[in-house]
């Protein structure tokens, strides 16, 4: 049996890939923190493709200990994991930090993240077969506008506006790049290679994502979106097409694409890491 654990797999992006994933033979875990979207994105599934194999489990990956419960769930359970999308993902209007004080987009789109892989890196490599796919953005670009680290070790206090909002956004975009940059040496050094990672740009979606900002900025982004289907086309790509080769990188539109210099830096990406291990108590990555 194949399976697929979907972050974010009960609304957006992340329903059309578990649906497709489903409808491809895995058994897929769409991971999100709506038990009812959830039940009802797995009943659907189950209705339009009856011997499709899907199920919701709840987690917030802002909760580092939310995340640590689904591991050791999900370990007790399967002996490997075959494909893990990363695609939780959030936009917050206001500064908001989680339990251990980051800042919350920063946690819940890198640090979650980090911390789940690490937790069943033991299951992806049991898999003779496995691929990483982490939703990234265009926005990574302005990652590095407020001093990546810097606010990363020092989060921002008190409302600071939408553009600065913006602006924390786009560094937990770059830090997803960073990490799987950091994941494809981690993968060379330890002499892996059954286990493909990618990040990717979906495009600007139509999705509840805009719904943050302000009404004259929707009415005029909107009309510019891509469905989320379209959305949805490259990480089901990166995740399925038997022919893919490639590893690491930032893909958009099946394409690898251009990333920022702050996105290929050997230094950010090595600090990112050490920090990330640092901050959740990681003495060995992946073990």
């Amino acid at each position: 049996m194949k399976v697929a654990l979907v972050t974010g797999g009960s609304a957006g992006i992340g329903k059309i890939t578990s649906r497709e994933l489903a409808k491809q033979g895995y058994h897929v875990l769409i991971a999100a923190r709506d038990q009812v979207k959830g039940d009802s994105v797995v009943a659907q599934i189950k209705a339009d493709f009856p011997d499709a194999s899907a199920e919701f489990v709840a987690v917030d990956m802002s909760s580092y200990d939310d995340v640590r419960a689904l591991c050791e769930d999900i370990k007790a359970r399967f002996d490997h994991i075959d494909r893990l999308i990363l695609n939780a993902g959030l936009f917050t209007s206001r500064i908001r930090k989680n339990e251990a004080g980051h800042e919350y987009m920063f946690a819940a789109t890198h640090m979650g993240h980090f911390l789940m892989t690490h937790e069943l890196m033991p299951l992806l490599k049991a898999s003779d077969n496995a691929r990483i796919v982490v939703t990234s953005s265009v926005a990574h670009w302005v990652g590095n506008v407020l001093n990546f680290m810097d606010t990363i070790e020092n989060p921002p206090k008190g409302d600071k506006g939408m553009l600065k909002q913006f602006l924390l956004y786009g560094r937990s975009k770059l830090a997803n790049i960073l990490f799987v940059n950091g994941l494809v040496k981690y993968f060379k050094d330890e002499g892996v290679d059954t286990i493909q990672v990618f990040a990717y740009h979906p495009g600007g979606v139509k999705s509840e994502f805009y719904r943050q900002f302000p009404d004259m900025v929707t009415k005029v982004v909107f009309p510019f979106l891509v469905s989320e289907e379209k959305g949805a086309d490259t990480q089901i790509y990166l995740a399925t097409d038997p022919n893919l080769k490639a590893t690491g990188g930032h893909w958009c539109r099946r394409n690898p694409d251009f990333r920022s210099p702050s996105a290929k830096s050997e230094p950010l990406t090595k600090q990112l890491w050490e920090y990330s291990e640092r901050a959740l108590g990681i003495d060995r990555f992946g073990s």
